[in-house]
């Protein structure tokens, strides 16, 4: 029995199919089924059943890539490719694993090829694509903005990374405390850490991530912000002292 990842690659343009063909050539966890030069093509292939993969552009004739994943019921993991951002926070709320922007290179197709490998292997990577998790704004106050888009209460939610205090762990929830409210999500605060700058935020606790620019006071075990104290754990204290000594 073949442990290959049967996938297809849709894209109505050839050169930009042949290229994918291509890099998916090199992997030989991968097999390509079929290049689909429109979405209807491949909605036949999906409705088969055996498709695991697709990479899809999202600008079509007729039916544009959006509208094929919005109409399966039980799509298979997708990849968008696009030279368009305009699209990114679209392909969170379906669940992308992956949104690659064109020109598409080799080490950005292995870095998706090892996400698609850790979300089939069950340690639920999570299926969001990377370009849409932080975003920049117009300069505000001589400074970029910058926003964190996060899944929370059926939506994405957009939230500037300047408002918020701290993030807490609690139940298999995260409670993001901004500056006039709180938001919860069900990302894992492993997850969101990775995604928070290092150079603005840093984990003090297994429970806790801190914003640097809104801590009040601190000691050699706990960080005062927002009219709370929140504990330095054992496992963290080296690192988080480090960040916030310099």
């Amino acid at each position: 029995m073949s442990n290959k990842i049967k996938c297809i690659i849709v894209d109505d343009e050839p050169l930009a199919r042949n290229v994918l063909a291509n890099y998916a050539g090199q992997i030989d966890q991968l097999e390509v089924v079929a290049g689909c030069s429109n979405a209807l093509e491949a909605f036949e292939y999906i409705q088969q059943g055996q498709i695991q993969l697709v990479f899809l552009d999202i600008k079509m004739p007729k039916l544009s890539g959006l509208e094929l994943i919005e109409s399966i019921k039980n799509p298979p993991l997708v990849v968008f490719t696009t030279a368009y951002r305009d699209f990114a926070i679209k392909a969170f709320e379906l669940d992308a694993i992956d949104y690659l922007l064109k020109p598409i290179s080799l080490t950005r197709f292995l870095k998706t090829i090892s996400k698609v490998n850790k979300y089939l292997q069950g340690q639920q990577a999570e299926p969001v694509p990377e370009e849409s998790e932080i975003a920049k704004g117009e300069a505000q106050n001589g400074r970029e903005q910058e926003f964190l888009y996060i899944k929370a209460d059926r939506k994405v939610v957009k939230l500037d990374l300047g408002c918020i205090h701290y993030l807490e762990s609690l139940n298999d929830k995260v409670t993001i405390h901004l500056q006039d409210r709180e938001v919860t999500t069900t990302q894992r605060i492993s997850y969101l850490a990775e995604k928070l700058p290092k150079q603005q935020f840093i984990r003090i606790h297994r429970s806790y991530i801190i914003s640097l620019a809104h801590i009040a006071a601190y000691n050699n075990i706990m960080v005062e912000i927002k009219d709370r104290e929140l504990p330095i754990g054992r496992n963290y204290r080296s690192q988080a002292l480090a960040a916030l000594r310099s």
